[in-house]
């Protein structure tokens, strides 16, 4: 599992990004950019703070955005949601490099599955994003991107930050080692 920050610090940071997921739920910015900047918060707070944070932050923020009182992002919220917990989901049970792949993958599988559903007869219903449909995979696609290689760059250095106190702990081998002295009996 991924390195987090140390407690005090994973908390308070790890609660920042859920509170900024959350302004980002309710702030009247375009739908696009208010999901994906959801997503991204929920990826970063995986970074800082670990799975914990990044379910609250993707499954909590975004049913706090009906606050703002939008039709459409009541509409797009089950799309919402099932993608930001299946992203989350790819992310914690293939972390490392095969998330890089599933956790965006997984993210947009809802939307790309909406997306060829409503253009059936049978499913025809008119989304917020019927414009830009192409768009809001792609963005999302990249931010999720994103988010997995930033918190591939901070499990790496939290790592390396472990392990440079144990190397200065060892002793170096830059010359003959001294004999230990022997009790006289």
């Amino acid at each position: 599992m991924i390195r987090t920050a140390p407690d005090p610090q994973r908390v308070i940071v790890g609660t920042f990004l859920v509170l900024a997921a959350v302004v980002f739920a309710v702030a009247p910015i375009p739908l696009p950019m208010r999901s994906a900047g959801i997503v991204l918060m929920a990826y970063l707070a995986f970074g800082m703070g670990g799975m914990p944070f990044a379910y609250l932050t993707a499954l909590l923020a975004p049913p706090v955005g009906l606050i703002a009182g939008d039709a459409e992002w009541l509409v797009m919220l089950p799309i919402i949601l099932s993608g930001n917990l299946l992203g989350m989901l790819a992310l914690e049970f293939a972390w490392r490099y095969p998330a890089l792949l599933l956790s965006p993958l997984l993210l947009v599988t809802p939307a790309a599955f909406v997306q060829l559903a409503t253009q059936r007869e049978l499913f025809a219903v008119a989304l917020p994003w019927d414009d830009g449909r192409g768009t809001w995979l792609t963005l999302h696609v990249l931010v999720a991107v994103l988010g997995v290689l930033s918190a591939f760059v901070m499990d790496r250095v939290r790592g390396r930050r472990a392990a440079a106190p144990a190397a200065e702990a060892e002793p170096r081998a830059s010359g003959p080692r001294p004999t230990p002295a022997r009790r006289r009996t």
